[in-house]
């Protein structure tokens, strides 16, 4: 795509993305296993030389009847309408990104490993990973959506230095759409799953082939200041104390698979504090490290 669109939400009548074409129909998982989608869902895929992009017109009889129940980033969308995507961008049918919205625009990403199975010796407490979904992973992206009386549409704009992929010519990812129609408690796919398996089934995923990726880089630099000070009435103003302190985060991808992560005076206050738990049996609490200049694995903190 040589022209970058405008994300807002609006498909219907964006000439850009009319020129892009329709992927095909979705497929029902549920209730009517192999039906069609009882609903018009329209799915284009484009992309830049610096950003993926995702545009799907979700159509909808009874418009009136869209459910939105949270609008929390990383909620659960099951019980929402609500339009999820998946990339395997190695092509390795085992890991990928996940992506997803509802009808208000909530922001839904996560790291699959293993298909969503995750590695058999993580530990069942691990904090924030559930299987091998790792929802503590928050990207940089951006998603749009639309209300009007024909349903819902939604623009998803991925930036390329926000994945990890190969760069070169001809490139082939993984990929597969999901649309939850709350009215009818249905669950259609892109590529038809059999029963019991759902989206991060990446070995069952579709293809989208013919990508010719250059390599985005990604240098993310987050500096801070802080300051303080004392007015001690009861000393001269030259006496008055007053503190200063910088320091600053750096991030950035030696390859696809390596990132130098840099640190300078590092700010702690600005870490989210753990969750709080009642421990009443023999086993660990596992709690993600939230740290934006660390790996983000897990500690543990002994039950009682």
């Amino acid at each position: 795509m040589e022209t970058e669109p405008v994300v807002d939400g609006e498909i219907r009548n964006e000439p850009l993305w009319e020129s892009v074409p329709l992927a095909p129909d979705l497929i029902q998982i549920k209730p009517s296993y192999g039906a069609p989608v009882s609903e018009k869902t329209e799915i284009r895929v484009a992309y830049s030389n610096t950003t993926f992009y995702v545009a799907v017109v979700c159509y909808d009889t009874e418009p009136n009847k869209i459910v939105v129940s949270d609008s929390r980033r990383d909620a659960d969308l099951g019980d929402d309408d609500s339009f999820l995507f998946i990339v395997d961008t190695y092509n390795d049918q085992q890991n990928g990104f996940l992506f997803g919205t509802n009808a208000q625009g909530m922001e839904y990403d996560a790291q699959i490993n293993n298909e969503g199975k995750g590695s058999l010796n993580a530990n069942r407490q691990q904090g924030g990973v559930i299987g091998g979904t790792n929802i503590n992973w928050d990207a940089t992206w951006s998603v749009k959506t639309q209300l009007g009386d024909y349903g819902w549409s939604a623009e998803f704009a991925i930036p390329l230095r926000s994945l990890r992929f190969a760069a070169g010519e001809a490139k082939t990812w993984g990929l597969n759409f999901q649309r939850n129609i709350s009215k009818n408690t249905e669950i259609a796919y892109w590529t038809s799953l059999p029963l019991g398996f759902d989206l991060k089934r990446l070995a069952l995923a579709g293809k989208l082939t013919g990508l010719n990726l250059k390599n985005p880089g990604n240098l993310k630099l987050i500096p801070y200041a802080l300051v303080r000070g004392i007015n001690d009435q009861s000393v001269s103003p030259s006496e008055q104390e007053l503190d200063a302190e910088v320091g600053m985060d750096v991030k950035y991808s030696i390859t696809p698979s390596l990132t130098l992560d840099l640190t300078y005076n590092t700010d702690f206050a600005q870490v989210e504090v753990d969750d709080q738990q009642v421990n009443l049996d023999r086993f660990n609490l596992f709690f993600p490290v939230k740290t934006g200049f660390f790996p983000r694995k897990c500690r543990s903190v002994f039950g009682r």
